[in-house]
C-alpha cells in the first residue's frame, strides 16, 4: 500500500512538472513590444496607447510643458483570441514617421510553451500589415508622397523567444524582420532588428518593465540621427480585467512599423516622453 502511495504522489508531482509555464507576462505587451502572451478563447480587449512630447531637448521643455501639451502618437485598438494559442488584432495610429494615420491588422500564434523538463522557453510568431491612409504629398521626393497605392504598405515579421525564471523575472528575445514597400532614395526597404524586453515583478500586482531593440541590418545601421527605441516603465494590474502602465521612451511612435525605421531622439539630450497604456478584456 506505501509504494502503491508512494508511485500515485509521485505521478501527481511528475504531472505537475509537465504543466506549461504561464504568465511569463501578465499582458501581451511589453512596452514597446509584444510579449510572447496571447489572449485566451472567447476574450476581447480594448487598448488604448498615448505617447506625449519630448520632455527636455529641443522640442521640449517648458514650451510644451514638457510635453504634455503634444501627442505624439495615439493607439486604439480591438484584439481577440480565436484559441487560447492564437489571437488577431486591429488598431489605429496616429503615426510619429514618414507615414502616418496608419491601420494595423495582425496575428499572433504560440507556437510554444515553456514547460519544465521538456521546453525551456515558449515561442510566439507575430506578423502584420500596415497601410497609411494620410493624403499623398507633392513631395516627389518624401516616403508620404505614395506614387503607387502599394507604397502605402509595409509588414512585420517576429519571432518571440521568451523565457520565465522563477516568479518575479521574465525575459524575451525577439528577432524581427520588416519590410516597407517605398522607403526614400538612401533607405533600404527591408531592415532586421533584435529587441530585447524584460520584466520584474517588485510586489503583487506592480512590475518593472523595459525593453529594447537593436538594428542588425538595413540603413539605419549607417546612419549616424538613428537611435536605437528604449522603453523604461512599469505596470500595475487592478484586477478584474484592468491593466495600467507608464513608461519613458526615446521612439514617439507605438507601432513597430512606425519607431523601428524611424526613431532619431535621443536620451542623454532628454528626447523621451511619458506614455501610458489602458487596456480593459471582456469575455464574449
Amino acid at each position: 500500500m506505501r509504494l502503491l502511495t508512494f508511485l500515485f504522489l509521485l505521478s501527481l508531482s511528475m504531472a505537475a512538472l509537465a504543466q506549461p509555464v504561464k504568465y511569463t507576462f501578465s499582458d501581451t505587451r511589453i512596452l514597446n513590444s509584444h510579449s510572447n502572451e496571447t489572449l485566451k478563447k472567447g476574450i476581447l480587449e480594448f487598448r488604448v496607447g498615448h505617447r506625449f512630447g519630448d520632455i527636455a531637448g529641443s522640442n521640449g521643455g517648458w514650451e510644451t510643458f514638457y510635453g504634455v501639451e503634444e501627442a505624439s502618437d495615439i493607439r486604439i485598438g480591438f484584439e481577440y483570441g480565436i484559441t487560447d494559442r492564437l489571437m488577431v488584432g486591429i488598431g489605429r495610429n496616429k503615426g510619429a514617421g514618414a507615414a502616418q494615420r496608419l491601420m494595423e491588422a495582425f496575428v499572433k500564434y504560440r507556437l510554444l510553451w515553456q514547460t519544465p523538463g521538456a521546453m525551456p522557453v515558449s515561442v510566439t510568431l507575430l506578423a502584420n500589415t500596415v497601410v497609411s491612409t494620410m493624403p499623398a504629398t507633392g513631395d516627389s521626393t518624401a516616403v508620404s508622397s505614395f506614387p503607387e497605392f502599394q507604397h502605402r504598405f509595409s509588414y512585420l515579421g517576429q519571432a518571440i523567444i521568451a523565457r520565465k525564471f522563477g516568479e518575479r523575472a521574465s525575459l524575451a528575445l525577439l528577432p524581427t524582420v520588416l519590410h516597407r514597400n517605398f522607403v526614400a532614395f538612401d533607405d533600404e526597404n527591408t531592415s532586421f532588428h533584435l529587441g530585447v524586453g524584460g520584466r520584474v515583478v517588485l510586489k503583487e500586482g506592480f512590475a518593472l518593465l523595459a525593453d529594447y531593440f537593436h538594428p542588425l541590418a538595413g540603413a539605419q545601421v549607417d546612419d549616424d540621427n538613428y537611435q536605437p527605441p528604449l522603453s523604461i516603465g512599469f505596470e500595475y494590474e487592478t484586477g478584474g480585467g484592468h491593466i495600467f502602465s507608464v513608461s519613458l521612451s526615446n521612439n514617439p511612435g507605438l507601432l513597430e512599423n512606425d519607431f523601428l525605421p524611424y526613431t532619431d531622439r535621443e536620451w542623454l539630450s532628454g528626447e523621451f516622453r511619458v506614455g501610458f497604456r489602458i487596456i480593459r478584456k471582456f469575455v464574449l
